[in-house]
């Protein structure tokens, strides 16, 4: 803000018109950089959307038929992660409950290759067909696990248990005592 001296006093004039104009160049500052974060904004929103497909946008051919390869396990066209994740546990409650690996992967649109690698990261079971074809096999077992008077490490893996076999992994405990 410019000031200015009168006489021999130091008495300070306020120059209205440049504090205005000083004032209007930072709005003017500050408008510009609304614009740009709108602008940023709109880049972000636009790279946000979901992505379609040339296939998608094509118009059908004079004959009716598709593109060759278009729709086909194993084309180019990706499924979204929510599609994935469906497919996913509907093929694990059927691979789990013993339905055919051809089947499900047929039904899922997905390749018997993804059916199996889902299995195998996610660890599913099979059931044992003959697991209970005997009587005695499907009646309840007691449980042959022994209380321990206090907790001791398992041996094989390292945890705290109360009863052997180990509560953590199963396994029996190796002792010398």
């Amino acid at each position: 803000m410019p000031r200015s001296q009168q006489g021999g006093g130091a008495v300070t004039r306020i120059d209205w018109d440049a504090m205005l104009a000083g004032l209007e160049q930072q709005k003017a500052g500050l408008e510009q950089e609304v614009a740009d974060v709108d602008a940023v904004i709109h880049a972000v929103r636009q790279r946000a959307a979901p992505k379609v497909s040339i296939a998608d946008v094509q118009r059908p051919r004079a004959n009716g038929s598709k593109k060759s390869g278009a729709g086909k396990v194993g084309s180019n066209t990706r499924a979204s992660s929510e599609d994935t994740d469906k497919a996913k546990a509907a093929a694990k409650k059927r691979y789990e409950r013993g339905d055919g690996v051809n089947d499900i992967a047929k039904d899922s649109g997905r390749s018997v290759q993804t059916i199996y690698g889902w299995a195998s990261a996610g660890a599913w079971k099979r059931p044992n067909p003959g697991a209970a074809a005997s009587p005695a096999a499907a009646a309840p077992t007691e449980s042959k696990r022994e209380t321990l008077p206090g907790k001791v490490r398992c041996t094989s893996c390292d945890l705290w248990t109360e009863h052997d076999p180990c509560d953590h992994c199963g396994k029996k405990l190796k002792r010398n005592w």
